[in-house]
């Protein structure tokens, strides 16, 4: 009875101490493709010139992405738990995923670009000229709030985008809208 309990104990132990494992801290300075079973807390991404550095990440986990340089970010799926520092002339694409950034600082000249995905995005600062596009429709702001849908229907709601932050975000109305905006204007203009 006691080998047992010993055993039990030992078993415990041991996966207690597999679930406690920390992600490692990665650097990128050329292409790389993050994917399943890949996790990861900080990814710094460089470029190491002439050539610049592409990372796609299709499934896995990022705690943090940091992009220097003139490096891209792909989001294509996965999970990003924290946030985004995007710095220099870097550029950040988010196509789906499930995708917390709190507090993210968009630096210099980033771009972030966001199409679709399960997005939670909160208090945003922006440095010079770095801009957030977001690619949707229904757009909503009241102030603090940004709300709507993006290009893949997904809905979303971006909270504490102060109004001089909001001078750095674009809201880019996606293809199906605008094609409805054009009709709408070409019957009125029939019509008078």
């Amino acid at each position: 009875m006691f080998r047992k309990e010993i055993l039990i104990i030992l078993a415990v132990v041991i996966l207690f101490g597999v679930s406690l494992a920390r992600a490692v801290d990665v650097e990128f300075r050329s292409d790389a493709t993050i994917g399943n079973g890949d996790v990861y807390d900080w990814v710094y991404v460089y470029d190491t010139p002439p050539d610049y550095t592409v990372v796609d990440m299709y499934d896995g986990s990022v705690f943090v992405f940091v992009t220097y340089d003139s490096s891209t970010v792909n989001i294509y799926g996965g999970e990003l738990e924290w946030g985004i520092v995007a710095y220099e002339l870097s550029t950040v694409n988010i196509y789906d995923g499930t995708i917390l950034i709190d507090n993210p600082l968009f630096g210099d000249s980033s771009t972030v670009n966001i199409y679709g995905g399960h997005i939670r995005l909160g208090a945003p600062s922006f440095d010079d000229f770095a801009t957030l596009n977001i690619y949707g429709y229904d757009f909503n702001y009241n102030g603090f709030t940004l709300t709507g849908f993006l290009s893949d229907d997904s809905p979303f709601e971006f909270i504490e985008i102060y109004p001089s932050d909001y001078s750095h975000i674009n809201l880019i109305p996606e293809p199906a809208s605008v094609l409805l905006f054009a009709l709408a204007g070409l019957f009125l203009r029939k019509r008078n």
